[in-house]
């Protein structure tokens, strides 16, 4: 799990998770056809806690009060400061920008101005313009805001480039990918036309990482004075340099001007008793996985995708995906009650809670006296607690885990990550398209020779 940089109280986070054993802690499961929630009561989010249900992942339902009636209730700037965090975290990138420009032309508080014009930077980056988000962040730094210098110079780099181009939309692939020791996808993946050794697909990331030693062998070409501080899932900072692919290769899909992250050697070496040393030369981030709907066959080791246009707007009717932090944030119950919002990671072997998720879900029988020790990158080592009997649920999906790690590391995840110990019995479909993750039983009738997508149009586009 990668955050890129932004406000030094966040600064880049990144975390490779679940090294050293704490999956014994999410083996015992057992998978549940879940009956549906019910939606929330009318008038769930009303002007006394639309920031709290904002924060804790009712998302859509603040979005409709916020534009309906009620809302000229609020203070018009601060109506229009949620309503710009909601927009971005629904993936309305062009509404989140439109917000954000109308007040930035208001006479603001300089924290406010801040927060805005990082928001608006953000919303540049996913949809692609690093030259807006370099002058959004530079703003924002300039208010007052702690974005690392480095990060600023390395998106000012990508003002002359089109990052991501290539494949045209509705345009195809099939990939086969390893899995196990560790339980994690890996895979087969050409930078600069060179083969990578078995990069992870790593949904938490939000940018794709590489080693020193791989990104000098694959040719990636690090931007002059673009060095961040990255901070590791025990809170280590860690220098990463930051660069340029020319090209990346995804089956028969090929991506120009594709960033990417450097880290020093052996920050990916990771080593447990059980698999002893494994050293992924990088992972790919949400950054790229965005450009396209994923179809994920675990028991067929098989995945199919397809090449999103780059104008689509995103979302739609029941989205449960959203981007929060710059990390793709996953609406699930707890204990069969709504709402959460988790991390989706995919580079994460344990699935995890944190202890706000646990307040927040009122569970009663926290065990900090049973500590686990993860491996994270840079090898550093920490020590949490678990905690018992926990159901989460994906649709009408849940899966129960007799015991599960308490992530003490921070509230950069939300209430949890949902990782490969939750994922794996499934077959997937992550659609960036939708912002939506769909659930099957791995190995079903029909799903090998299932048609992905085959309700999409050949250029998938949003319903609205």
């Amino acid at each position: 799990m990668l955050t890129a940089p932004g406000p030094r109280r966040a600064a880049a986070v990144l975390a490779f998770l679940g090294m050293a054993g704490a999956c014994t802690f999410s083996r015992e499961k057992m998978v549940l056809r879940l009956d549906a929630l019910a939606p929330p009561a009318p008038g769930a989010v009303n002007i006394r806690n639309v920031e709290e249900k904002l924060q804790r992942g009712y998302i859509p339902e603040v979005v409709a009060f916020l534009t309906g009636p009620e809302a000229r209730k609020l203070d018009p700037e601060k109506g229009a400061h949620l309503l710009l965090q909601a927009k971005l975290e629904t993936a309305d990138f062009a509404v989140a920008e439109a917000i954000a420009g109308w007040l930035l032309a208001r006479p603001l508080r300089m924290e406010t101005r801040a927060d805005v014009e990082w928001l608006r930077s953000q919303a540049a980056y996913w949809r692609g313009d690093f030259g807006a988000a370099a002058r959004s962040a530079d703003a924002s730094r300039a208010a007052g805001r702690g974005v690392p210098e480095g990060w600023i110079t390395f998106l000012r780099s990508g003002e002359a480039r089109k990052p991501y181009e290539g494949p045209v939309a509705g345009e195809r692939t099939t990939l086969r990918f390893h899995y196990g020791r560790p339980n994690l996808i890996r895979l087969a993946v050409r930078v600069n036309g060179e083969a990578a050794g078995g990069m992870i697909l790593d949904s938490g990331a939000s940018l794709s990482l590489l080693t020193e030693a791989a990104a000098a062998r694959l040719g990636v070409e690090p931007v002059p004075g673009a060095v961040a501080p990255a901070r590791g899932l025990h809170q280590k900072e860690i220098p990463m340099r930051l660069g340029w692919a020319r090209s990346v290769t995804l089956g028969t899909l090929t991506f120009r001007d594709v960033p990417f992250g450097i880290l020093p050697d052996g920050a990916l070496t990771f080593e447990t008793e059980a698999l002893g040393l494994f050293s992924p030369d990088g992972v790919l981030g949400v950054h790229l996985m965005k450009e396209l709907d994923w179809r994920i066959e675990m028991a067929e080791r098989r995945i199919q995708a397809i090449r999103l246009d780059p104008d689509l707007r995103r979302g739609g009717p029941g989205q449960t995906i959203f981007l929060r932090r710059m990390k793709p944030m996953i609406r699930v119950s707890f204990n069969r009650q709504p709402w959460s919002l988790f991390l989706l990671d995919t580079g994460s072997e344990p699935t995890m809670v944190t202890p706000e998720g646990l307040v927040a879900n009122q569970y009663v029988g926290y065990e900090p006296s049973a500590p686990i020790t993860l491996e994270g990158i840079g090898k550093t080592q920490v020590s949490w607690s678990k905690v018992s009997d926990i159901t989460l649920g994906l649709g009408r999906w849940g899966v129960w885990f007799k015991n599960l790690v308490v992530n003490e590391g921070g509230d950069a995840i939300g209430d949890g990550i949902v990782g490969m110990s939750f994922l794996s019995p499934f077959d997937l479909e992550l659609r960036f398209s939708l912002m939506t993750l769909s659930l099957e039983r791995s190995g079903g009738a029909g799903t090998a020779a299932r048609e992905p997508f085959s309700d999409l149009p050949e250029t998938p586009r949003n319903p609205f």
